[in-house]
């Protein structure tokens, strides 16, 4: 759950000139801040996982796995000059589950920050010179989010075994990202971005391996009046197979719906941005994305759908 909510959110800086809005799942192509502006941008997401899937199939729900995620995340982005923006996203999350496991009913309600991330941008081919931007992007992850075992361990039958990691606030070890962004003004009133994103995923704590992550965008936005934007993007992930390490074993890993996303999976979200005074000093954005494709490389729950509102100010 903890993957898939931290790779596909990445909030990105945002191209200010122009009275459109870049998607509320995308990461903005390769636009970038005015220098000297300070950007705010405060998202929230909504989902509910009580559907098991493997392979490009959707299965029984044999643990009968009925999970509530909350993710609420704060994103300041600031222009150092014409080229480059750097920023942070502060996410806090709540995680409520239940399932049942064999004879033993699990519970688990988790609510805390998350692992910050750090983020820049820098503009390698300007639309004034070129007709279209072109980006490249790098990140780190910070091990802000908890892992103490204040949280809820795996069930008591499951002897020596830690806690499941994705359940968790954060993963305990920094992750580095890579990516690159184009965008693309058709008019002063239509863009097109697109982004990809690679993640590289060192071992966390107890040798949990997270799996590396590779990430593309697709989005288009339109201003169809002043104050309203119409907007449809595709968002793809693909994680390498996760390795539980010392958190589990085979028996136990048969059996744990709490796993961490690997394989593939693709999600459509149509979307409204509301720009009350025309311009995007401040804005107000909803959408729902909903599972298009996948293809999984174990079983493991998936959303079907994620809400999403945001809310954009500039400084």
């Amino acid at each position: 759950m903890k993957k898939i909510i931290m790779t596909s959110l990445l909030m990105a800086p945002i191209l200010l000139n122009a009275d459109v809005i870049p998607a509320i799942n995308s990461k903005g192509g390769a636009q970038v801040l005015p220098e000297g502006k300070l950007k705010m941008e405060i998202k929230h997401i909504n989902f509910e996982r009580n559907s098991m899937f493997d392979g490009t199939n959707e299965v029984q729900n044999r643990e009968k796995l009925d999970a509530t995620a909350n993710i609420t995340m704060i994103g300041l982005n600031y222009g150092l000059n014409a080229t480059t923006t750097v920023g942070a996203i502060i996410p806090y999350k709540n995680i409520e589950a239940t399932a049942q496991l064999g004879t033993n009913a699990v519970a688990i309600d988790n609510e805390g920050l998350g692992d910050i991330i750090l983020v820049a941008r820098h503009l390698i081919l300007p639309m004034s010179e070129y007709g279209f931007q072109l980006s490249l992007d790098g990140g780190v992850k910070l091990p802000t989010g908890s892992t103490n075992s204040g949280f809820k361990k795996a069930p008591s039958f499951a002897t020596g075994i830690n806690t499941p990691m994705p359940t968790q606030m954060g993963t305990g070890e920094f992750e580095y990202k890579l990516g690159a962004g184009f965008s693309y003004m058709i008019n002063e009133s239509w863009e097109i971005d697109t982004h990809a994103m690679y993640t590289y995923r060192p071992k966390a704590n107890n040798s949990y391996d997270f799996g590396n992550e590779i990430n593309l965008d697709l989005s288009t936005t339109k201003a169809i009046t002043k104050q309203i934007n119409l907007g449809i993007e595709y968002n793809f992930s693909y994680n390498s197979a996760t390795n539980m390490g010392y958190d589990t074993n085979a028996q136990l890993r048969s059996m744990l719906p709490f796993k961490a996303f690997s394989g593939s999976a693709g999600y459509i979200t149509p979307q409204i941005e509301f720009l009350p005074f025309g311009k995007p000093k401040i804005h107000f954005g909803a959408g729902v994305s909903f599972l298009a494709n996948y293809d999984l490389k174990e079983y493991q729950p998936l959303e079907k759908e994620r809400f999403i509102i945001r809310m954009g100010y500039l400084f």
